[in-house]
């Protein structure tokens, strides 16, 4: 996994999946027995934390669906949806996204 910088208007997303996922296995080398398996959690957490932008614009399109309880599969719906929690979607990025997260 790479990092990931990201710049959109006034907020700025750093992701660095690889330094964290060092810095816990170092912290679990030497953890109490009784911190193990959240440090354990945690590694597995961050080591399955989509890596790229598209892999985090479908989650996150699967989740606004899932909440909105929509399916995927149902493109005008889905793409509904995606504007709706996001008005700032143009049309095109909007059917874009629905379509990937209907292929997931």
């Amino acid at each position: 996994m790479s990092s990931l910088f990201i710049r959109r208007g006034n907020v700025t997303v750093i992701r660095d999946v690889d330094v964290a996922c060092t810095q816990i296995e170092q912290a679990l080398a030497d953890a109490d027995p009784a911190l193990v398996p959240g440090l354990q959690h945690a590694l597995d957490l961050l080591r399955n934390l989509p890596s790229s932008e598209e892999d985090l614009q479908t989650e996150w399109a699967l989740g606004v669906l899932a909440a909105a309880g929509v399916d995927a599969k149902h493109e005008v719906r889905a793409t509904k949806a995606l504007r709706d929690a996001k008005p700032e979607l143009s049309l095109a990025t909007a059917v874009e996204i629905a379509k990937k997260a209907a292929a997931r």
